[in-house]
């Protein structure tokens, strides 16, 4: 018989392909299989996930430099985690905007008092605006988490290059890990606050100090720096964020000028 991911020759009573390590499934596929599947992968307490999502919080320096220097069985790789995460994300909005359409109505509770800074004939722009700006994030949260990771690896590269411990590429699956960590955390929180019906905007709150404490947490235990040296990366790294965002905005604007001028 031959393996049927890599055709290497197997014999009879072989469990597992000795060339690519897979699985070999002598019977048809039935729902008790892939329940088993499912229970050994996400369920019992010696699976990856649980491993690499309780390890994350105790002792995050383990999973993540394990994993830029080589370990790959013991823990979800950075890529398997962040897709995991990414489709918890979209399991969540599917269930909140189905299940429980008000939770987000905190959001534009808020948006009303916020309007009542504005002249009067400016709150309809600026009401439009900030509606299609609240719903594109609802809509895109995966690709926004996405697009910030390269981001925030730049930025902690910078402010941690004293140290040169990790390079720009270990500093993504640092970032990648930390960003994944949070959505999977969120999944739950967000589901406890809407069961709950608790107020979202406390928990947007809650959320972001517990993110921005995580990120000094993970690089507290990666660098084993003290906590003031921490407290004062982050706050470089604050510094950096508002010289890239005024660096876009001034070519924003420039970009802006040449086409009124030229092509308008």
């Amino acid at each position: 018989m031959e393996c049927k991911n890599c055709q290497s020759i197997l014999n009879t009573q072989q469990k597992f392909c000795s060339e690519c390590g897979g699985k070999v499934i002598h019977n048809r596929l039935t729902l008790k299989h892939i329940t088993s599947e499912f229970s050994a992968q996400f369920l019992n307490y010696d699976n990856k996930f649980l491993k690499t999502f309780l390890h994350l919080f105790t002792k995050p320096e383990v999973v993540i430099q394990g994993y830029i220097n080589g370990v790959r069985k013991k823990y979800i790789n950075v890529i398997q985690y962040l897709a995991i995460s990414l489709t918890l994300l979209g399991l969540q909005l599917f269930i909140l905007n189905k299940f429980y359409p008000d939770f987000f109505n905190a959001v534009f509770t808020d948006l009303d008092s916020y309007l009542r800074i504005y002249p009067e004939e400016q709150r309809p722009q600026m009401e439009k605006f900030m509606t299609s700006y609240y719903t594109f994030i609802n809509e895109y949260q995966s690709l926004i988490y996405v697009i910030g990771i390269p981001i925030t690896a730049l930025v902690t590269r910078l402010a941690f290059l004293k140290e040169k411990l990790f390079n720009f590429t270990e500093h993504i699956v640092l970032n990648t890990y930390i960003t994944a960590q949070y959505v999977v955390f969120s999944f739950f929180t967000y589901l406890i606050f809407a069961v709950f019906n608790l107020n979202l905007n406390v928990l947007v709150t809650l959320s972001f100090l517990l993110y921005i404490l995580y990120y000094g947490f993970v690089f507290y235990k990666t660098h084993k720096l003290s906590v003031a040296a921490i407290i004062l990366r982050f706050m470089l790294s604050i510094a950096i964020i508002c010289a890239i965002f005024f660096i876009i905005t001034i070519i924003g604007v420039i970009v802006a000028i040449v086409y009124i001028k030229f092509f308008k």
